[in-house]
């Protein structure tokens, strides 16, 4: 969450008409995120919003709006700034463009280790930091080889599928495999399976 208090101008605020205190929701409040509370007033409590459609360390939007819960009331009165949305420029996440997504792929195809990718994309000018490359590699490695982890059900119907001798002499298969579920006699979770090539 964004905690940045936005300041506002008595002149820029406009108030917009009552919001019921019980259906409040932040979806009224829309690409906005909550700020400071600020209970420094006898007649309620305001909660500050900001557009969080920017950057956290970057440049702030100058949209702005705050709640202001009044005391005597059972109603939310919405204060909106004049200020009008000034990040059409920015993005919210960096993505970086296609191009260095092919050479990645292309690195990443080739078994470089992540520092030597960064490496070669530094060489080429494209400008990724590290941790993105690092993000973008794992949805890819997730994207081609499926998920990290395997259940014993689905090692179990891998085993099965690769039992059949292929008719290539250096593709692998399963020559023989064991599963064992925890309910079964020892009360533990175990596998075991052995394969081979055919020409070996």
């Amino acid at each position: 969450m964004v905690h940045a208090y936005c300041p506002f101008c008595s002149r820029n605020e406009v108030i917009e008409a009552p919001l019921p205190l019980r259906t409040h929701s932040l979806n009224r409040v829309c690409n906005m995120q909550v700020g400071v509370f600020d209970k420094g007033g006898y007649d309620g409590i305001k909660v500050h919003y900001r557009c969080n459609q920017v950057q956290f360390r970057g440049k702030k939007c100058n949209a702005a709006l705050y709640l202001h819960y009044p005391t005597d009331t059972d109603e939310v009165v919405l204060f909106r700034g004049a200020n009008k949305h000034d990040h059409t420029n920015s993005i919210h996440r960096k993505v970086f463009p296609e191009e260095p997504k092919e050479n990645i792929e292309e690195l990443f195809d080739l078994r470089l280790k992540l520092k030597k990718i960064h490496q070669v994309l530094q060489e080429k000018n494209f400008r990724i930091t590290f941790n993105q490359l690092k993000n973008y590699l794992i949805r890819l490695r997730k994207k081609k080889f499926g998920p990290a982890t395997l259940s014993l059900g689905e090692l179990e119907s891998l085993c099965i599928e690769k039992s059949t001798v292929p008719q290539a002499d250096d593709e692998p298969f399963v020559l023989s495999y064991n599963v064992t579920y925890e309910d079964d006699d020892d009360d533990d979770n175990k596998f075991r399976f052995l394969y081979r090539r055919k020409g070996y």
